[in-house]
């Protein structure tokens, strides 16, 4: 008896309904599915369970063979798209699906974790972005910077960012760090200033002993504008963000047939190997997402390990995918893809300061 015929009568035995045909086009069973329409063979009297696990299978891409697909993705880059390129992919989750369970995955994480106030809080915390953005006004005078070095000195205690002694070393010197955030938020140090920007009230005491820098003005104006479009273009991303990122693939296709263009590749085989790579850093950007809320590791430290690991599994895969490829090519296609794809990326995020900056402009 061969193959196919024993796996025909196993799927027959499998199908534990109280008919022989199928109950929407009539034709007769031969497994679990319908042979004519597709239709899966159930029992006419399902359980509440089953009914419930019909309805999470459907409605929010869940599939048994996730656990699977997604070990296989992290631990063996470049297998998914292997396996399927080759036929076997019953046994996996297809790409497409896989991406949209990850997204599914991250847009519930952040609508649970108020990932807008969260990602705002990043951003513009603690002044950090207003104190920079005050200096640089302040420094466009030429009047007001030689009167600034004209100025007696002070010695405080000053949190702000330490970039600030590096780009205006001749009105702002650091005598000793106190606290270094590393640019992540404010730092305390000991600084000489001119006595000006204490006359002007542009730096004043603050409650904890330490003068900060007081934002008011137009400075203040400028800080709500960037807040507004920083809040603007968040929101959009959040709304849309499956389908930004399902966009991407077709642009990271692109760039592999950029790094490819000496060995005849067809699209799908690029398109299935770029959705396997979304899904890669879909899934990294969940986990990095998920540190940021319990953990809270530098940003510097998360972007870094965000590129370090796409750089790591692009190469991974193009090795295991492109069989005779030496591992010297495929870092160096690895690194290339990526700028193409960082630029894209950079393309994409200067198109969502756009709308920001409309959606500001029409709602003022």
């Amino acid at each position: 008896m061969s193959c196919e015929l024993q796996n025909t009568e196993k799927n027959t035995k499998s199908v534990d309904v109280p008919y022989s045909h199928c109950l929407n086009c009539g034709s007769e069973l031969k497994g679990s599915y319908c042979h004519n329409c597709g239709q899966r063979a159930t029992n006419t009297n399902p359980t509440v369970r089953k009914v419930v696990m019909e309805y999470i299978y459907n409605a929010f891409f869940w599939d048994p063979k996730i656990f699977r697909t997604i070990w296989l993705l992290i631990s063996k880059p470049g297998l998914l798209t292997k396996e399927f390129l080759s036929g076997r992919y019953v046994s996996y989750m297809h790409p497409l699906k896989l991406n949209l369970f990850i997204l599914f995955v991250f847009v519930t994480l952040f609508v649970l974790f108020s990932g807008t106030e969260k990602i705002n809080h990043v951003i513009t915390k603690d002044g950090m972005l207003s104190s920079l953005i005050q200096m640089n006004q302040l420094t466009e005078d030429p009047e007001y910077v030689e009167s600034l070095l004209s100025s007696p000195r002070d010695t405080i205690q000053l949190s702000a960012p330490l970039l600030l002694a590096k780009e205006h070393p001749q009105i702002i010197t650091n005598i000793r760090t106190i606290e270094d955030t590393q640019q992540e938020s404010l730092d305390k140090w000991t600084a000489v200033i001119p006595h000006r920007l204490i006359e002007d009230g542009i730096v004043v005491p603050g409650a904890d002993g330490y003068f900060t820098f007081n934002t008011v003005g137009e400075t203040r104006e400028n800080i709500e504008l960037l807040n507004s479009v920083w809040d603007s273009m968040v929101k959009f991303t959040t709304r849309y963000f499956p389908i930004i990122v399902l966009l991407t693939a077709p642009f990271l296709s692109f760039s592999l047939r950029l790094v490819q263009r000496r060995q005849k590749q067809t699209r799908v085989n690029r398109f299935v190997f770029s959705l396997h790579y979304t899904a890669f850093l879909e899934f990294s950007i969940v986990f990095i997402y998920l540190l940021h809320l319990f953990v809270e590791p530098p940003v510097g430290v998360m972007q870094w390990l965000l590129i370090i690991a796409s750089c790591s599994y692009l190469t991974l895969a193009f090795h295991r995918v492109y069989e005779g490829l030496s591992w010297g090519k495929a870092i160096t296609k690895a690194i290339y893809a990526s700028l193409v794809y960082l630029l894209i990326i950079l393309f994409a995020f200067l198109c969502l300061v756009f709308v920001g900056i409309v959606h500001v402009a029409l709602q003022s």
